[in-house]
């Protein structure tokens, strides 16, 4: 009985993915606001990242901007975005 219900979790696991999404890490000493549009949804989302903090974000990829500066990544699901000194960089797998 046991076996089969392990099996049958991998199997779902297998189908329906991991639920995190892209990783935003902000290694900076200060907060920021951030506009996220994500695919299919005609508007931006406000959000801020605290300092010195990551978190999962974009679960099926996004737009994020950095609301200071303007500027604009894209970011896939799996990507890492790490804000340092005010900028955004983003690394994929």
């Amino acid at each position: 009985m046991l076996k089969k219900a392990v099996l049958l979790a991998c199997a779902v696991w297998s189908v329906v993915g991991p639920a995190w999404g892209a990783a935003l890490q902000n290694t900076d000493s200060q907060p920021y606001d951030l506009l996220i549009t994500e695919p299919g949804r005609p508007y931006a989302s406000g959000y801020r990242v605290v300092e010195n903090s990551q978190v999962d974000i974009c679960f099926q990829g996004c737009r994020i901007t950095l609301t200071p500066t303007g500027q604009t990544v894209d970011v896939g699901p799996n990507d890492t975005v790490v804000i340092d000194s005010g900028v955004m960089t983003v690394t994929s797998p």
